[in-house]
C-alpha cells in the first residue's frame, strides 16, 4: 500500500520543472502568436492599399464592370445558389484557398453570413463542425 502512494506521487522537483517547462512554452507561443499577427496586419494593410490603388487606378467604366462583376457572382452565390462561403469564393469567383482569408478580411465573410436565413445559418454551423451528412 505505501509502494502505490509512492508511485502515484509526483516528486516535488518534477513538478517545479514540469511547471517551469510550460511556463517556457507558453511564453514562446504567445510570443510566437505575437509575431504572426503583427505579420497577419501588415499583409492586410498592404492588401487593403494594393486593392485601393487598383480601384483608384481605374477608369469609371472600368470601375462600373468591376462592381457589375463582383455583385453578380455574389448574387448568384449567395442569393441564387445559396452557396457556403468556400463555395462562392472558389466555385463562383474561381479563387483558390489563398483567399479564404483575405475574404474575411475584408468582410465577405460577414456579407455572407448576413445574408443567411437562421436556418441556412444553423446549417453551414452544423456543415463546419463536421455535424452534417449533407454537404451542400
Amino acid at each position: 500500500m505505501n509502494e502505490n502512494k509512492i508511485m502515484n506521487e509526483t516528486p516535488k522537483s518534477l513538478q517545479h520543472d514540469t511547471e517551469t517547462i510550460a511556463e517556457d512554452k507558453m511564453g514562446a507561443y504567445m510570443k510566437s502568436s505575437e509575431q504572426i499577427s503583427h505579420e497577419f496586419e501588415k499583409v492586410r494593410r498592404a492588401n487593403e492599399a494594393a486593392s485601393e490603388t487598383l480601384w483608384n487606378s481605374l477608369s469609371y467604366d472600368d470601375k462600373c464592370n468591376a462592381f457589375h462583376a463582383v455583385v453578380s457572382k455574389l448574387y448568384k452565390g449567395d442569393i441564387e445558389v445559396k452557396g457556403s462561403y468556400r463555395y462562392v469564393l472558389y466555385d463562383i469567383f474561381g479563387f483558390g484557398p489563398d483567399m479564404y482569408t483575405r475574404g474575411m478580411e475584408c468582410g465577405y465573410m460577414a456579407l455572407h453570413n448576413s445574408i443567411m436565413d437562421e436556418d441556412q445559418f444553423a446549417r453551414a454551423n452544423k456543415w463546419m463542425l463536421g455535424d452534417d451528412d449533407n454537404n451542400k
